[in-house]
C-alpha cells in the first residue's frame, strides 16, 4: 500500500464518452484516476449516484492517503484538483470538503438523458468531494442502508464538519454565467456528448478535449 492520492470517478459503462474525456483531463496532471463502482437503482439518473458515498472505503484498500477525490463523469478539469489538498492546507478536522452551491433552482425541468431534475437542499454539493478518510466515518453498510436523498444531503456528517472549497472548482456550465478561467467545469444540464446538447460556449472547451484525447492515441 502507498500514499498516493486517488481520484475516484463517475463512470457508466453503457456511455463512456463523458468519464474518458474526465480521466483525460485529470490525468494531463499525472492524477491517479479509478472507476467509481456501478450500482443501478430506481429513481436515480446516473449508477454512481449511491456508490461516490464508497469513496473513502473503497479507497482505504488501495492508498494510506489521509485524502482521496470523488467526481461525476461529467466534469472537465482544467487545473490539478490535488493542489486544493497540497496547497491550500486543509483543515484535519473536516469529513469532507465541497462546493457549496448556494440554494437554486435548476433553469430546466428535465435532464438530457430523459431525468427529472430535481431540486433539494445541497443540490450539486456531492458532485465533487474531498474525502478526509481519517474522519469520514461512512462504511459500506451505511451507503446502502441510508436513504439516497440522505447521502446526496450531507446527514451522515454535522454541518460543521463539511469544508468549503471555491465554486471555480465546480462551475456549473449553463446554471452559472459564462466563464472561461474556471478550474473545473461541470456540464450538469447536458453535455455536448449528447446527440442534443445544452447549448454552451463551454462546450467548445469540452470538444477541444475530447480532440486532444482521440488525436494522442492515434
Amino acid at each position: 500500500m502507498d500514499s498516493t492520492i486517488n481520484f475516484w470517478n463517475g463512470y457508466t459503462p453503457t456511455y463512456t464518452r463523458p468519464s474518458e474525456v474526465c480521466r483525460y483531463s485529470l490525468e494531463k496532471f499525472y492524477v491517479n484516476v479509478k472507476n467509481v463502482p456501478v450500482y443501478y437503482e430506481d429513481r436515480t439518473s446516473n449508477p454512481f449516484s449511491r456508490t461516490r458515498f464508497l469513496t473513502p472505503a473503497l479507497d482505504k484498500v488501495y492508498s494510506d492517503s489521509q485524502w482521496v477525490l470523488f467526481s461525476d463523469d461529467d466534469f472537465l478539469f482544467l487545473d490539478n484538483p490535488l493542489n486544493l489538498i497540497l496547497q491550500d492546507n486543509l483543515d484535519n478536522s473536516k469529513a469532507v470538503y465541497v462546493c457549496k452551491h448556494p440554494e437554486y433552482k435548476s433553469i430546466v425541468s428535465t435532464k438530457m438523458d430523459g431525468q427529472k431534475q430535481v431540486n433539494y437542499p445541497k443540490k450539486n454539493w456531492s458532485s465533487f468531494m474531498i474525502f478526509n478518510k481519517d474522519v469520514c466515518s461512512l462504511t459500506f453498510e451505511d451507503v446502502f442502508s441510508m436513504e439516497l436523498s440522505d447521502l446526496h444531503q450531507f446527514k451522515w456528517c454535522d454541518e460543521d464538519e463539511i469544508g468549503d472549497i471555491p465554486l471555480e472548482w465546480n462551475w456549473l456550465v449553463g446554471d452559472y454565467e459564462t466563464r472561461y478561467n474556471a478550474k473545473a467545469y461541470h456540464y450538469t444540464l447536458g453535455g455536448p456528448w449528447y446527440d442534443e446538447p445544452f447549448y454552451s460556449p463551454m462546450n467548445k472547451i469540452w470538444l477541444d478535449m475530447e480532440k486532444e484525447k482521440d488525436n494522442e492515441s492515434i
